[in-house]
């Protein structure tokens, strides 16, 4: 079993968006932060010139991690600048604290696109 991290970068305003696409296709498992940053595009009117956005990370099979992948990016798409990326990350061990686990393929569930 190959398991890898999507992380991925954008506009906060897309959130609600990008949850509901990942809950439909039976993606409830996802950690949010909140963070700023700066690329090609920045915030001239706001003195750090930071843009605030979300970083949201999902843990899930190498198999279906570029299907993922396309949720994220056509449910936070909005055809402007700088609207962020999406990585795919591979992890060597992902263990469960609450029983004391390695993560089984079982743990991880898909539903098509």
């Amino acid at each position: 079993m190959k398991l890898c991290k999507v992380v991925a970068i954008f506009d906060e305003l897309k959130l609600q968006t990008v949850e509901q696409a990942l809950l439909r296709h039976g993606i409830e498992g996802f950690t949010i932060h909140p963070v700023s940053g700066r690329g090609r595009y920045f915030d001239s009117f706001n003195e750090n010139r930071l843009i605030k956005h979300i970083q949201i990370e999902i843990y899930a099979l190498e198999q279906d991690a570029p299907t993922i992948r396309n949720c994220i990016v056509d449910a936070a798409h909005s055809n402007t600048q700088s609207e962020g990326l999406v990585s795919i990350v591979p992890i060597n061990d992902l263990y469960w604290i609450h029983d004391k686990r390695s993560a089984l393929e079982a743990d991880f569930q898909c539903r098509e696109l």
